[in-house]
């Protein structure tokens, strides 16, 4: 069961790499025209299929797989039939009309979703090969010690029995002791285990950045260069090819700028924490932005008379508040007048914070489990890279809270923030 696990992980590995070889192969062939691009393109068309139905029979016995293979297998169709537009475009009609074609970001898009697809499955896969290696493993330590261990403890309980009928009042007190030892013990491990699946979480999105956001500009770069040495491109194409390179050398510039803020965020942490007063703190807002208050008719209240202070960081709150208020305002639906409410209340003895507006809202059937995602974005008609709602994520995680969203598609989107007092 160990190596079938093993063999899932890898063969899922060989889909994701096949996709990659797809999406570099056909960007390479867009902008170099270089016909050696496609024979790599052609070998993973052919092989894109056979590596996902293997990866299929290799699950059989795992419906939930099933179901995960079953999309990734759309979305590899996806991909490559806008690949091979693309193709035919460039070979068709030349460089610029390919380029206006996939500057609609399908292509990324179906990428992305299989990248998504791939990393659940392995996860998945990672969470069987971490019990059967650790059920192997006791299995066989079980088996060798088995008859020892029965004789050791029927002599060990004979003399424990003994022990406890004399000392039965002095064991109750350690009893106590080591019950509330036990339970601090497991509150601190619960909180580690807590800290280090946040860790993990970070360690994927700049994996992801580096594998992705990273390797793209840079492999444009690469590209656009040979290119430029070929003696007989006119000079509108080397213009054409030089605008590019620096097209990409900005993104590359852009992704580097969020890394270091993010870091800068993560690394803020150990600032003194002060009593924050949340009516002082949206005035403030609403005093930077008053411009665009005027010029879009924005109407922007707030109710804290259940809770008007909280002892935090000043500068992460200030961040959540202003994300997603300018959030609020850079998704509004302009055949409306936008209304914009920040209230709190108090639950149970912990601060929730109410984020609503009135604006184009977001399909969470589609989109729920991206909603907080690292450069995620779901309207196209608005502005924005996808970092604000991921660094309002991280800095309501970093001060301990939680946040979750409830949303419908034309009817606005509501923001639930709660930390503990």
């Amino acid at each position: 069961m160990v190596r079938h696990t093993e063999q899932v992980i890898n063969q899922s590995g060989n889909v994701l790499s096949i996709a990659k070889d797809i999406e570099t192969a056909t960007e390479g062939f867009v902008i170099t025209n270089d016909s050696t691009f496609l024979q790599s393109f052609y070998i993973a068309e052919k092989a894109a299929f056979t590596s996902i139905s293997e990866l299929k029979q290799l699950t059989l016995d795992n419906p939930g797989q099933q179901l995960r293979i079953d999309s990734l297998d759309g979305y590899m169709h996806k991909l490559l039939d806008f690949a091979t537009k693309t193709v035919k475009i460039r070979q068709e009609q030349g460089l610029m009309p390919a380029v206006t074609y996939t500057s609609n970001k399908q292509g990324k898009y179906f990428g992305d979703q299989i990248r998504k697809i791939t990393s659940t499955i392995q996860q998945a896969e990672n969470v069987l090969l971490r019990i059967r290696k650790q059920t192997n493993g006791r299995s066989q330590i079980a088996f060798k010690q088995l008859s020892r261990v029965i004789f050791i403890s029927m002599v060990a309980f004979t003399i424990l029995l003994l022990i406890l009928i004399d000392r039965y009042l002095l064991q109750n007190k350690e009893k106590e002791k080591r019950t509330i030892e036990l339970a601090l013990a497991n509150e601190e491990r619960t909180k580690m285990v807590g800290d280090l699946m946040l860790r993990n979480i970070d360690l994927e999105q700049f994996a992801y950045i580096i594998s992705h956001n990273l390797r793209a500009p840079v492999a444009n770069i690469i590209g656009a260069a040979s290119v430029l040495n070929d003696n007989n491109l006119s000079l509108a194409d080397k213009e054409t090819i030089i605008d590019g390179i620096k097209v990409s050398v900005t993104r590359l510039d852009e992704v580097v700028k969020d890394l270091n803020h993010i870091l800068q965020v993560k690394g803020d942490i150990n600032e003194t924490k002060e009593i924050v007063h949340f009516s002082t703190l949206v005035e403030e807002i609403k005093s930077s932005i008053q411009n665009l208050i005027d010029k879009y008719n924005i109407e922007i209240t707030y109710d804290f008379s259940a809770v008007d202070g909280f002892l935090t960081l000043r500068g992460y709150l200030y961040s959540i508040f202003y994300n997603l208020i300018s959030n609020s305002i850079k998704y509004r639906r302009k055949e409306i007048h936008s209304i914009i409410e920040v209230k709190s209340s108090l639950v149970n003895n912990k601060l929730e914070l109410l984020f609503s507006d009135n604006g184009m809202g977001i399909n969470l059937k589609k989109n729920g489990d991206q909603v907080f995602g690292l450069y995620k974005r779901f309207h196209s008609t608005a502005e924005g890279k996808g970092l604000g709602l991921f660094m309002v994520k991280t800095q309501v995680d970093a001060l301990g809270g939680k946040i979750s969203v409830h949303s419908l598609e034309n009817e606005g989107t509501e923001f639930r923030i709660e930390f503990n007092l």
